[in-house]
């Protein structure tokens, strides 16, 4: 990695511009700011006695950890030389690793018998069961057969075993692109356990099909809303989230610790937050963002300080994290700074492996049915909002890394997916029943 050659003369706008894009993208920071991710691969956190610690450069991220790598992995690593930037997965290049789930990895959720599981907080939309089609879920209880449930979203290593047997047009969405995540076929390097992103709950059906040809015995699907909910929270009426009735997060901003069961936007924010690689943040690629968040303060040269921009109060509670109303869509927030786009686009997200947070599994052992990635399901629901409103959509569950600490509760609904669609925080994990 090399600085910009040194001139003699004075240099152009332009050039003064570019600078303070390579200052934003930690181009010109230190390495060891480059390397301090701590969501950025399965070795950047270490299990202890019931806490897991990963450092950023001045805080620290408090959870458990577990997670293991399972099934028969092949495939390679490689490292890029290209200049690296502050989201530590492009340091480590690039990734082919294929891995093949066992069931070892399901949990068993109902062993024998039917259930009718009452939905705790909100009514579910009629369902039509994946494996019996018949009626399963109705305006607020829904009847439930026996099935297992993977205890992990599929993850990037699963689906380039899937993309492997079926081609490479069930690529993530992003895949088209050069330097983008998936891009001709390889994923992130440290990312082999995390959750696969910019899939759609069409390609999520087929790789269903496809394990079945790998795994006899068993019919595997997309779950319903009744089977993901009761998964995640089973009769523990009181329970908004798989642990309890609250998120639990703690933040202290002094020195930058930051204590959770469960990867919401307040992971990602404490990152940022406490890198000096993300001191200043940019705007280049966006037209709309013209100002700070008070309406009047004008950016310099698309430019901003974090610390104008993004702040987190001591409950996890993000502030500056996105504007998109009409009447603020012009003020500075972190989802549409260029570091934000180059997340997304060429990592996939701040995604955290399979199995990281102990303390925030379900009651029959399920990991992340809060946070990490939203969740598809196969329960049909009408789009209240956004650019789906009034559309058939399908529910999706469980928040992500991209959304509130309180989207993450079980209880509760994401805005609604087209089953076609691929999206930048939306994953899945699959339910199995014997055939």
């Amino acid at each position: 990695m090399h600085n910009p050659p040194l001139v003699s003369r004075v240099p152009t706008a332009m050039e003064s511009r570019r600078r303070l894009l390579w200052m934003a993208l930690g181009m010109l920071a230190p390495a060891e700011l480059l390397t301090a991710c701590g969501g950025g691969s399965a070795s950047s956190t270490a299990a202890t006695s019931g806490t897991t610690t990963g450092t950023t450069t001045t805080g620290t991220t408090t959870g458990t950890t577990t997670g293991t790598a399972t099934g028969n992995t092949t495939g390679s690593t490689t490292t890029s030389s290209i200049a690296t930037d502050p989201w530590s997965w492009r340091t480590a290049g690039t990734s082919t690793a294929a891995s093949l789930p066992s069931m070892a990895e399901f949990v068993t959720v109902i062993a024998s018998g039917m259930i009718a599981y009452n939905f705790h907080t909100s009514t579910t939309s009629a369902t039509t069961d994946p494996v019996t089609s018949v009626l399963s879920d109705t305006s607020s209880v829904a009847i439930l057969q026996p099935y297992l449930m993977g205890k992990y979203l599929v993850s990037n290593a699963n689906w380039k075993a899937f993309c492997n047997a079926q081609g490479s047009s069930y690529y993530p969405s992003t895949a088209k692109t050069a330097g983008q995540y998936w891009y001709s076929g390889s994923y992130p390097a440290g990312k082999e356990q995390h959750p696969v992103l910019f899939v759609s709950l069409t390609a999520a059906t087929a790789y269903c099909a496809w394990l079945e040809t790998q795994i006899p015995g068993y019919h595997f699907y997309v779950p319903t809303e009744g089977e993901w909910e009761y998964a995640a929270l089973g009769n523990n009426t009181s329970y908004s989230f798989p642990w309890g009735a609250n998120a639990g997060i703690t933040y202290n901003s002094s020195t930058g610790a930051l204590s959770t069961v469960y990867n919401c936007n307040a992971v990602c924010s404490q990152y940022v937050l406490n890198s000096a690689a993300f001191a200043t943040v940019s705007y280049y690629n966006d037209s709309v963002v013209t100002t700070l968040n008070d309406g009047s303060t004008a950016l310099t040269n698309d430019t901003a300080l974090l610390s104008k921009v993004l702040s987190m109060n001591a409950n996890g509670g993000v502030t500056g994290w996105q504007y998109d109303s009409t009447a603020n869509s012009a003020w500075a927030d972190f989802a549409n700074t260029d570091q934000f786009r180059a997340l997304v686009n060429m990592y996939g997200g701040y995604t955290t492996p399979a199995g990281t947070y102990e303390a925030g599994k379900s009651w029959c052992g399920c990991y992340d049915m809060a946070g990490n990635a939203y969740e598809w399901t196969t329960t049909l629901n009408l789009a209240s909002n956004g650019a789906e409103a009034g559309t058939s959509v399908n529910v999706v569950k469980g928040g992500s890394w991209y959304a509130t600490s309180n989207s993450g509760k079980s209880t509760g609904r994401g805005e609604g997916r087209n089953a076609a669609g691929a999206y930048h925080s939306v994953g899945f994990r699959i339910a199995a029943r014997l055939k």
